[in-house]
C-alpha cells in the first residue's frame, strides 16, 4: 500500500467509507469535483491501492491495511449482477458449513472468472434464459430454494456434486411451495432424461431420509422414454423403473449425507 495520497486524493478517500462500494456518480455527488478530475484521481487511488475497481464506474474502498470488501458475495453481485447460485446459494441458506472457495453468480450472458483473494475466486456462469428465479435474502439476490435445487441438479459441477446436493435437501427444509417451484423450472427448462435422473436420486434419498421428498413428486418426475445415463464408467446398472443406466454407487450418492 502506497500512502502518498495527494490532497485531492485524500479528499475523495476520506469522504468514503472503507468496505463500501460506490458508483462514480455517487462519489461525484459526495466530493463535488468535475467528472474529468474525479476520474483521474480515482485512477490514481486504484494504482496506489486505496481503491479497487470492480468494473467500469464502480469502486470498492479498501481499508487502510489494503484489504478490500470483507464480503465476497456482495462484491460478486456488484461486479456481475445476476444472483448468487449453486453452492453459494446453499451457503447463504445455511446448508453448507464450509465457507466456499468459489463464489458463483448466475447471469444471463456473461461467463467470467475473477480472483477475489488468494483463497477465494468469483465465477460468473451464464445460464441464458435459465437465469431467473431470484429472491432478496440477507442483503443478497439469491436463487429461491426451489430454483437453487433445479440449478444445482442442472449443473452439479458448481454445486459440489450429486452427493452434496442430496445431503443439502433435508437441511433446506423445502416447503410444498418450494417443491412446486422446483418442479416448475424442471418442466420449463428440463427434459425427461434429466427428470428421471433426478427422480431416481431423490428416491434413493427418500429411502434413506423418510419424508425428505414428497412421494407425489417422484411420480411426476418419471416421464419420457429415452434411456439415459447417470454418471460414467464401465459397469453401469440398468434401473428399469427410471429408464436409466446408473454408474454411481448408492454409497457415493449418499456419501456426504452419511459421512458429512
Amino acid at each position: 500500500m502506497k500512502n502518498n495520497m495527494s490532497h485531492g486524493e485524500q479528499e475523495i478517500y476520506f469522504s468514503l467509507e472503507p468496505g463500501n462500494i460506490y458508483e462514480v456518480r455517487l462519489i461525484k455527488n459526495i466530493v463535488r469535483l468535475k467528472k474529468e478530475t474525479l476520474l483521474i484521481l480515482l485512477s490514481r487511488l486504484v494504482k496506489k491501492g486505496w481503491l479497487t475497481r470492480l468494473k467500469k464506474g464502480v469502486y470498492v474502498v479498501n481499508f487502510p491495511d489494503g484489504k478490500m470488501l470483507t464480503d465476497p458475495f456482495l462484491t460478486a453481485l456488484n461486479i456481475f449482477g445476476g444472483y448468487l447460485g449453486f453452492s453459494s446459494a446453499l451457503y447463504v441458506y445455511g446448508v453448507m458449513d464450509e465457507y466456499p472457495s468459489t463464489v458463483y453468480v448466475c447471469t444471463s450472458k456473461k461467463s467470467a472468472l475473477r480472483v477475489y483473494d488468494k483463497n477465494i475466486e468469483i465465477k460468473a456462469v451464464a445460464l441464458g434464459k435459465r437465469a431467473t428465479g431470484a429472491v432478496y435474502l440477507k442483503n443478497y439476490f439469491v436463487s429461491s430454494k426451489g430454483k437453487t435445487l433445479y440449478d444445482c441438479f442442472y449443473m452439479p459441477e458448481h454445486s459440489g456434486g450429486y452427493s452434496n446436493i442430496l445431503a443439502a435437501i433435508p437441511r433446506l427444509k423445502l416447503s410444498s411451495y418450494d417443491w412446486k417451484v422446483f418442479l416448475f423450472y424442471l418442466k420449463k427448462f428440463g427434459n425427461g432424461s434429466l427428470s428421471r435422473k433426478i427422480g431416481f436420486m431423490l428416491e434413493i434419498l427418500n429411502n434413506s431420509v423418510n419424508g425428505a421428498v414428497p412421494l407425489g413428486l417422484l411420480k411426476e418426475l418419471n416421464v419420457g422414454k429415452q434411456i439415459t445415463k447417470l454418471g460414467r464408467g464401465d459397469h453401469g446398472k440398468f434401473i428399469k423403473k427410471w429408464g436409466i443406466v446408473n454408474y454411481i454407487p448408492k454409497k457415493d450418492l449418499l456419501g456426504k449425507l452419511t459421512y458429512g
